[in-house]
Parts: C-alpha cells; structure tokens; sequence
C-alpha cells in the first residue's frame, strides 16, 4: 500500500514537471529577444547572421537575419509527421509595416514535416529593407511558431536597428 502511494506521487511528480518545463519565457540580454512558449519545449532561440550565430541586432540594408529555434519539442506527431505554422510581422518605427506574412509553412500543409528535421531546427528570416530608411531606423519583429494538429504555440518579439 505505501509502495503504490509513493509510486503515485512519483508520478504525479514527473508529470507537474512535464508540463512546467512547456510552458515558459526566456530573455537574451544581450539580444533583447523574447520567447514565450506555451505547450511546446525550446531548447534555444537566437540570431543568425552571416551563418553565424550572433546577439548583435544591427542590420545592413539588404542583408538577411535569421531567427532560429532550435530543440523544439512538443509538435502533435502524425506518422512521424509534424505540421507547424510560422509567422513574422516587421513593422518600423512610425509602425508601417515592413513585412507581414501570416504563414511561412502552408507548404507544407498536406505533407507535413519529418519530426526529427523540426525538432533540429525552424528559422525565420528577414531581409532589412535596401532603402527607403535612414541609419538607426528600428524595427520591431514579432514571429510566431505553432502546431497546426495540436495547441502549441511560441511567440517571439525583437528590436533591430538599421546601419
């Protein structure tokens, strides 16, 4: 009787600390990039620039900046298929928007993705705009990741700055 008690509370134990680890937030000081992730594990998020990874939010008119989430765990598996969501929203300082795409994966939607390839990595990318804004222009970035057969999701925000 006592076994069965403590095996119970074990389990219950395990399960609490399950759930905690998929819901959380994290902050890069150095970057300024926010995660919030609701359902699914993120082993990392950060930046990448050049094929470097990098905190640096500065960005050359014309280049790429990627934001990259790598380890996530939690995507609804379908014959080891996962089907995820993206968005991103840029928007510049006066708040026009500089880039709105409200899914970057239908792509993939009657195929899927292999589950082991999304848990490696997803990324996102912007291309700073080639003209039209001055050095020091800021941009806000605003991503969304989510699991398009299940209910998690993890949602990103980021000021960059134009050189």
């Amino acid at each position: 009787m006592k076994r069965t008690k403590i095996k119970a509370i074990l389990a219950i134990t395990a399960l609490m600390l399950v759930f905690a680890c998929s819901v959380g937030v994290k902050k890069d000081l150095m970057s300024g990039l926010t995660t919030k992730y609701n359902g699914f594990t993120v082993g990392d998020a950060y930046l990448v620039k050049d094929s470097k990874k990098t905190t640096d939010v500065k960005i050359q008119p014309g280049k790429v900046i990627s934001l990259v989430f790598a380890d996530i765990g939690g995507f609804t598996e379908l014959e080891g298929k996962a089907y995820p969501g993206a968005s991103i929203l840029v928007t510049d300082s006066k708040g026009k928007t500089v880039l709105d795409m409200a899914d970057l994966f239908t792509s993939y939607d009657s195929t899927g993705v292999d589950v082991a390839l999304v848990k490696q990595a997803l990324s996102i990318d912007f291309t700073a705009p080639a003209g039209g804004y001055e050095k020091g222009e800021i941009f806000t970035w605003k991503s969304k990741v989510w699991d398009k057969k299940g209910k998690s999701e993890i949602t990103c925000d980021l000021q960059l700055e134009l050189e």
